[in-house]
C-alpha cells in the first residue's frame, strides 16, 4: 500500500512539473517590440516566427505593441525588406514600418 501511494505522489509530481515547464517555456524568448506607422495609410507586415507567418496590419498614425519570439523578422508586406530581427537587445524598441 505505502508502494501504491508513494507511486501515485510520484506520478502527480512530475505532471505538476511537466505542466508547469511547458507553461513557462511558453512564456520565455517572447519580446515586446512597437511598430509605428506614419503613413496616412494602413500598412501590413509579414511576420516569419519560427515554425510559422503571418501579415498584421498597423493602423495609420499609431504605433501598435506587439510580442514576438525571439528570432521572428518583420518584413514589409512584399516581404522583400527586413524591418527588424526580433532579439533581446531590441526589447521595448519602436521600429517604423512607413514614414
Amino acid at each position: 500500500m505505502k508502494k501504491l501511494l508513494l507511486g501515485l505522489v510520484c506520478l502527480v509530481f512530475l505532471c505538476l512539473s511537466a505542466t508547469i515547464g511547458i507553461s513557462s517555456d511558453g512564456e520565455q524568448g517572447r519580446i515586446k517590440i512597437y511598430l509605428q506607422n506614419k503613413c496616412s495609410s494602413d500598412v501590413k507586415v509579414y511576420v516569419k516566427s519560427p515554425g510559422s507567418s503571418t501579415k498584421y496590419t498597423v493602423d495609420d498614425g499609431y504605433k501598435k505593441p506587439f510580442e514576438f519570439l525571439e528570432g521572428t523578422k518583420v518584413y514589409d508586406e512584399d516581404g522583400r525588406k527586413l524591418i527588424v530581427e526580433v532579439t533581446s537587445s531590441v526589447s521595448g524598441d519602436t521600429f517604423i514600418v512607413c514614414d
